[in-house]
Order: structure tokens, then sequence, then C-alpha cells
């Protein structure tokens, strides 16, 4: 292996290359391995019980997010049945398909080793670690980004213009994963308008023919908002112009968590690799940095300025974190010296592979229990003896269902009970208009109210029920430790309508 002045790496002779391939593969398969065992183990999240819903009965779209996310849960389910392993089965999937494709991407654009370097690092990142076993929209908005990208470095290595219907089709997928999808239209648009050899491409119909696919795969999203008031939009792009006063903390909270999610080494080899790549832009023109900088600009400049007024959950940027592992293993080959430059990989991947490795350990057997102390994981834990509570003080009351009001307790004990006993959020129901809706008779029926001490709604129950009975409160735990009390009421008597109604998103403006 050998380094160059432009930071590309090179392999010399067929059996290095033929060794490093099985390497990687052999990385691959050992890792797949350890994420199917692990997303079997561990519980699910609370988004991943609600997206379970969406899994039951597959529709154009949901409230939420586009529906990507529900289809590949349905799929996980019919392959690994009722359980956390199938509800993430797709995922394990996914990291499989990306890494595979970002080696490919890697390797066409900077050379064999900067391919193997980048799946190296995009293998151990904490934040994909995490996302090659929890299931989320975040998992297919992953895959279709890299997957463009990939087909991208295709058309920009053979010139063969059929490669923008492959574009299309995967930027129309990442479209039913999630709108943060829509900044790839951003990165394919700088990238065609940047150089003119790429603006050549505005005369070929294959350009046109890639959007009009990912228009038409898109198309059950607005079709979904169409027969809904909008609703998804609504509630997804209100959150852009939702814009509050300055607050540097969200900065460092955001470049901060990019630092541990992503590893402290990795992420310095990836800003010199950045920084290299636009050297090389500038001065030569290069294509292949061109396409790197563009994939992840305008997210990462977006979400720059959105956290100047507003926090920036960790994971949107998670379609970055790819790029970062390319643009790591360019950073890596400006060091001329082999030996420097395999200490320097093995450190990265070793310290980023630390994080990750304690992640999963925290996530599967808890290091520490704090009650007191709010910490991710503790929505995993204790639901299995507190559906088993639930279940036991319905039976003992009459109740015929359970009655909540957040999506978080709807889809765990939905998930825990498994249609033993019909578990039914009473407003928000927009989020559930894809699932069969409640027997009426089963609604007037009385009903067992179980909700997160904070987010329980007395109010509303006086509301809709003529007979609220306080029957005091469970708690869920782990190990001794309370991690959140749930308040329980009795309610009968339902006055119409008993649930909420479906026409309008959370939190939107209601129609005059």
């Amino acid at each position: 292996m050998a380094g160059s002045a432009d930071g590309r790496l090179t392999t010399r002779g067929l059996g290095s290359d033929a060794l490093g391939k099985i390497l990687i593969l052999s990385l691959l398969a050992g890792m797949t391995l350890a994420r199917t065992l692990l997303a079997a183990a561990i519980p699910l999240t609370d988004d991943e019980a609600y997206y379970r819903l969406w899994g039951l009965a597959p529709a154009l779209s949901y409230l939420d997010h586009p529906p990507m996310v529900g289809w590949m849960i349905a799929a996980g389910r019919a392959v690994a049945g009722e359980t956390a392993l199938g509800v993430r089965a797709m995922a394990v999937l996914a990291s499989v398909i990306g890494a595979l494709a970002l080696w490919r991407t890697a390797r066409l654009l900077f050379g064999v080793e900067a391919g193997r370097v980048a799946v190296l690092f995009a293998t151990v990142m904490p934040l994909l670690c995490v996302g090659a076993i929890v299931i989320t929209p975040d998992t297919p908005s992953v895959l279709f980004y890299i997957l463009s990208a990939w087909a991208l470095a295709e058309l920009r290595a053979s010139e063969n213009g059929n490669w923008w219907l492959a574009v299309g089709l995967f930027a129309g997928l990442g479209l039913l994963s999630k709108y943060t999808n829509l900044f790839l239209g951003v990165s394919l648009l700088a990238w065609l308008v940047a150089t003119p050899a790429n603006r050549r491409w505005w005369r070929h119909w294959q350009l046109y023919a890639g959007g009009l696919i990912a228009v038409i795969v898109f198309l059950p999203v607005p079709i979904w908002n169409l027969a809904h008031d909008g609703a998804s939009f609504t509630k997804q792009f209100g959150r852009v112009v939702d814009i509050g006063g300055p607050k540097l903390s969200w900065q460092f909270e955001l470049w901060g968590a990019l630092i541990l999610l992503a590893g402290p080494v990795i992420v310095w080899l990836a800003a010199s690799g950045l920084v290299l790549s636009a050297g090389r832009l500038a001065k030569q023109r290069d294509d292949a940095a061109l396409l790197l900088l563009c994939m992840p600009a305008p997210l990462l400049l977006y979400f720059f300025a959105h956290a100047f007024h507003g926090r920036v959950n960790a994971n949107w940027l998670a379609p970055v974190y790819p790029f970062l592992a390319i643009a790591a293993a360019v950073g890596l080959g400006r060091l001329s010296d082999a030996r420097q430059r395999s200490r320097t990989a093995l450190v990265a991947a070793s310290v980023s592979g630390a994080i990750a490795a304690l992640v999963y350990a925290h996530a599967l057997h808890p290091l520490y229990l704090d009650g007191n102390r709010k910490e991710p994981t503790q929505q995993l834990r204790g639901w299995p003896d507190l559906a088993q509570r639930v279940a036991e003080t319905a039976r003992a009351s009459g109740a015929r269902w359970i009655a909540t009001t957040s999506y978080a307790t709807t889809g765990q004990l939905a998930f825990q009970l498994d249609g033993a006993i019909p578990v039914v959020q009473l407003d928000e129901r927009l989020r559930y208009v894809h699932l069969r809706q409640p027997d009426p008779a089963t609604l007037e029926a009385p009903a067992l109210y179980v909700e997160l001490e904070r987010r329980a709604r007395p109010d509303l129950l006086r509301e809709r029920f003529r007979t609220v009975t306080d029957l005091g409160v469970l708690e869920r735990g782990e190990r001794g430790h309370v991690l959140a009390r749930y308040r329980v009421h009795l309610v009968d008597g339902g006055i119409r309508p008993v649930l909420g109604p479906a026409g309008r998103a959370p939190g939107s403006p209601t129609r005059p």
C-alpha cells in the first residue's frame, strides 16, 4: 500500500487487493452476525415500538414520516416474526447493503484502499453501529443516500447516462424514507452545475428520466397528504419556521455529538480529507473531490445554521456519516509513511469501535441505572413486567381495553401485550388511520387508562368518560431502580366521541 501527495490511496498487486476483499467481507460477516444477535436481544425503543404499528398495516404514508420504515418492518416481521429481530431485521440487512455500496463508491472515487478504509471506519462509527440494529426512518434514509452516491460514482466512472435512472430511483426511495433526503436533490444539483464536464449531462434525456422516476416513486407521500389535509408536510416542515432565539450551546451540542458519534480520530481525519478535497477541487477541478464535498455539504450547512436557533438531534445528520468515513480515508492518504497510516487507521477504528461497543453493552445490560438521571436506554427497560401488571390490573378491574395518550406508551404496550388486550390512544388519531379502527362495542366497555405520569391527561379523561376512577401508580423499572411512573385510571361510560378526531396533525392550527 502506498500514499500519494493528493491523498489518494493505492495498492500494488492483485494479491493484496484479493486479501483486502477477504478481510473486509470477513469484517462485515462478523459484524452482521453480532448485530443480528444484538437486534434480537436488545428491547425495542419507544420509536421502534411505534413504527412497528406502521408495519402492521403498510400504507401510502404516515403522519410523522414517509412510509419506508413501516414497509421495511412489515418485511422483517414476515421473515422473523413478531419479535424484536422481526422489527429490526431490515436494519441489519440495510447496514450490509450500505457498507458494500460505500466500499464501491469510495473505491471508484479514490482508489482500492480508500474503499477498504472507508468501510472499516463506517463499520465502527457509533451512530452507524446503532443504526445497524435500531430501525427508524434514518435507516433507509442513510441507505438510499449511499446508494445514490454509488450510482453517481458509477456514472462518473463509466460516463454511461443510464446510471441517471438508478440515481433517480434511489433518490425517490430516499424521499420515501425521510424528508431529510430532499437535501440529496440539492447535492445533485450542486454537482451538476459546478463544472463544465458535469453540465453536459443537462443535454441527456436520462437525467430528466431519472428525475421523473424520483417523482413517480415519491408519489405515495403527496397522495397521502392530499387525502389528510397536508398533515405530514405541516408537521415536519413546520419545524423549519419554528425559530427561537440564538443559543450558542446548541452549536456545541451539534459538533460535540458528531465528534462522539463518529469518533474523534475519524472526525480529525475526515476534516483533513475534506480540506484536501476542497484544495484539489480548487486547483485541479477534481470531480471525485467535488462529489465527496457535494454529498454532505447541504445537510451540514443547513443544520449548522439551524443550530443557532434550535437544537439539532444527533440522528438528523445521519446521512453525513458515511461520507465522513470516505473523507477520513482520503485524509489518511495524506500520510506518506505506510506504518503511520496503519497505526493511525487502527487507532481511529479502535476509538470509535470502543465507543460503539460501550453503547451496545449498555443497551444490552445497563452499566449503571439511576431513575433520577434520564438517559436514552431507560426507555428499553422494564416493559414486560409493566405490561404484565397492566394486564392483571385490567382483568381485576373488568377493563376490556387499554387507553393511552402518547405514541410511546401505545407502541410499547401494544408490542408487549401482542393483541391480548387492545391498546388505543385516545388522542392524535391521525397517527393510526392506517390501522383497523377499534370495535365500537369495545370502546363502550370499561377501559384501563395507563400513561406516563408527566404525560397523563386526567382532564381529557373527564371530557371523554362519565366515570373516572384513580387506581394509583404503576412503576416501570429494572434491578430495583424505578425508571418511570405511570398513572392508572379505570374509565367507563364513554361520551361520544371517545376517540379524538383524526383530521389534523397534533399541534397544527385548528381550521376556522
